[in-house]
């Protein structure tokens, strides 16, 4: 199972926020700082017209149940990720997923809002009970220890 999850990534269409000038590859086009560029092994770099990805829309990250049906409902996504100067690696920054996939996961997402705000809200309160429980027994071993 974990392959699968494994190998599902690698074969993601990635899109990267370049962070020096870019020139698209088939059209030649000058692409500047910060554009939405694609990397394919053959061909370089490409902008989103040549990579047929520009009919897809930016959904952001934040809004996991928003992301998740969005995945679900596209035909076609892309990860976009940029470069972390102070971390060293790729972040994700959203997806671009098609248009009529946002509009399906938006509805679904208000049909059940109430229901996930009520069970983070439990959820957050399970917790609490649970590092309150934690809390207590670590201290009293500490005590036993170090009386």
């Amino acid at each position: 199972m974990k392959m699968q999850i494994l190998m599902k990534k690698e074969n993601e269409i990635k899109v990267f926020i370049s962070s020096r000038e870019s020139i698209c590859a088939e059209c030649k086009e000058e692409l500047g700082r910060h554009a939405w560029i694609t990397l394919h092994a053959d061909k370089g770099a490409l902008c989103l017209s040549c990579a047929d990805l520009d009919h897809l829309d930016y959904l952001p990250a934040g809004d996991t149940a928003l992301t998740r049906r969005s995945k679900k409902y596209s035909k076609l996504y892309a990860v976009v990720l940029q470069w972390s100067k102070r971390r060293k690696r790729y972040e994700r920054q959203g997806l671009l997923v098609e248009p009529k996939a946002i509009d399906q996961a938006e509805g679904e997402c208000a049909s059940d809002g109430k229901e996930r705000e009520l069970a983070r809200k439990k959820a957050a309160l399970r917790r609490n009970e649970l590092d309150e429980k934690f809390i207590k027994k670590f201290s009293d071993i500490i005590r036993t220890l170090y009386p």
